[in-house]
């Protein structure tokens, strides 16, 4: 997790584009002074977090068919993602 945040984050200046494959990474549980969450919580969360405008994110075969059509991933954006969840969709 920390690597995917890295590289997304350090990808931003130059310009570059950041495809996340979900299904191909994964989180571990962690625990520490400033509190615990499980792996798969905390990997829900990253991929949420990544999307909302760092990355585009999407499994395997989603990027498969994506690279196949050449056709660009669409990620999103912090206001479309907290109008999204206030909306409850």
């Amino acid at each position: 997790n920390n690597c995917v945040i890295g590289s997304a984050v350090g990808a931003e200046p130059p310009g570059l584009k950041v495809e996340v494959l979900s299904n191909a990474t994964g989180a571990i549980n962690i625990s520490n002074a400033a509190g615990e969450v499980d792996g798969k919580t905390l990997h829900t969360t990253l991929m949420a977090m990544l999307n909302s405008n760092l990355a585009a994110v999407t499994d395997v075969a989603d990027w498969g068919k994506a690279v196949a059509d050449k056709a660009a991933l669409q990620g999103s954006n912090l206001i479309e993602s907290a109008l999204n969840a206030r909306a409850g969709a």
